[in-house]
């Protein structure tokens, strides 16, 4: 494994990763990278029990499930483990009308012959009057839609997860450390960097690689490859290599979000929920021993109090948390990738999660 992104000068075999911050990105690239190349590599993982993560990204799309197929991971011990439940799409609800909904599902519609799309046959069903509605053609729908769910054989059934991110986590760690992932409990203190000649460079055609983390401990870590998974900070990717990040609120205005977990007080259906209201949307994602809920607005038009206020009226069952405020900005990294540094996770960029892609 080379680094093909370093200068002449710095290329050489990467043998030493260090991955900066843990929960579900950290763990998620270690999980990975020592599957794949546990016997090759050495790997690290930086973390402190004293800074908290996001922990809300709790819904998943189909390709978790390719993921945990490359790690070879058993589906019922990270169910049991995440106290995860299956999902089959997203409800949208009251977004063009009230009390007008739309299940977005995973899967395909129809069957398509070599001779046309099953568009066209539908269609022409449609004007015969034998065909039905459209949906009714997809099974991940229709199951959606009556609260089932099955395993198919061939992967008849496209689905993915709700789980809980912080149990998440803690599985991939387990996961990684019987792989060889060494965690290191600590807070950064100081990233160390070199450039080809002066020890500092910051441009395009040399930019500056990272030779180590500093703790607080005063323990330093030195590594090949380094990963920026320190969340909305951008620890590494940004504050130490200048990265910028291309701010994307004119287009998008919602910057604000309220997460609370509520206890269960009715059977889990297999799709999120995701709710417009009067200003911003709420999601309300069920697992098996609570439901994830949030509400995401623009703070031009919706005060924290007032979102907070928004939410508390629209769940369902005794809260088991205080409402916590986030604040992101819509964007993303003008690069991912600086030098031998790779961002992941938030340190790279983040959108309001409308369709659960943001741990994709």
């Amino acid at each position: 494994m080379h680094e093909t992104n370093a200068p002449q000068w710095e290329r050489k075999p990467i043998r030493r990763i260090v991955i900066a911050g843990g929960g579900t990105a950290g763990w998620m690239v270690a999980a990975a990278m020592s599957k794949t190349l546990g016997k090759v590599l050495d790997i690290k993982l930086i973390e402190s029990d004293e800074i908290s993560t996001v922990g809300v990204g709790e819904a998943t799309i189909p390709t978790l499930v390719t993921f945990h197929r490359l790690l070879e991971i058993n589906e019922q011990e990270f169910m049991a483990a995440t106290q995860a439940t299956f999902k089959l799409g997203i409800s949208f609800e009251n977004w063009r009308n009230l009390n007008e909904d739309y299940i977005h599902s995973f899967g395909l519609t129809g069957k398509d012959h070599w001779t046309a799309g099953f568009q066209h046959f539908w269609l022409k069903g449609r004007e015969r009057g034998l065909a039905g509605e459209y949906g009714d053609y997809c099974l991940e729908l229709k199951a959606a839609q009556q609260d089932r769910f099955a395993h198919l054989p061939r992967g008849g059934m496209n689905y993915a997860f709700h789980m809980d991110a912080g149990l998440y986590a803690k599985f991939l760690r387990k996961f990684s450390e019987g792989f060889g992932v060494q965690r290191i409990e600590g807070k950064i203190v100081e990233v160390k960097t070199a450039g080809p000649n002066t020890g500092e460079s910051k441009s395009d055609a040399a930019p500056a690689q990272i030779k180590a983390l500093r703790l607080d401990s005063g323990l330093e870590i030195e590594g090949d490859l380094f990963i920026d998974c320190t969340g909305f900070r951008g620890l590494l990717i940004g504050q130490t290599l200048g990265v910028d990040y291309e701010d994307w609120s004119h287009w998008l205005y919602c910057d604000s979000a309220i997460a609370l977990q509520t206890e269960s007080v009715a059977d889990a259906v297999p799709y999120t929920r995701s709710i417009a209201r009067e200003a911003g949307w709420q999601w309300r994602i069920p697992l098996q021993h609570r439901v994830g809920n949030g509400i995401v607005y623009s703070s031009r038009y919706l005060d924290d109090a007032q979102a907070a206020e928004s939410l508390l009226a629209n769940v369902q069952g005794t809260a088991l948390t205080e409402p916590r405020v986030i604040k992101f900005r819509p964007g993303q990294r003008s690069k991912t990738w600086s030098g031998n540094c790779i961002a992941i996770g938030l340190a790279s960029g983040f959108l309001e999660p409308i369709e659960s892609t943001s741990i994709h």
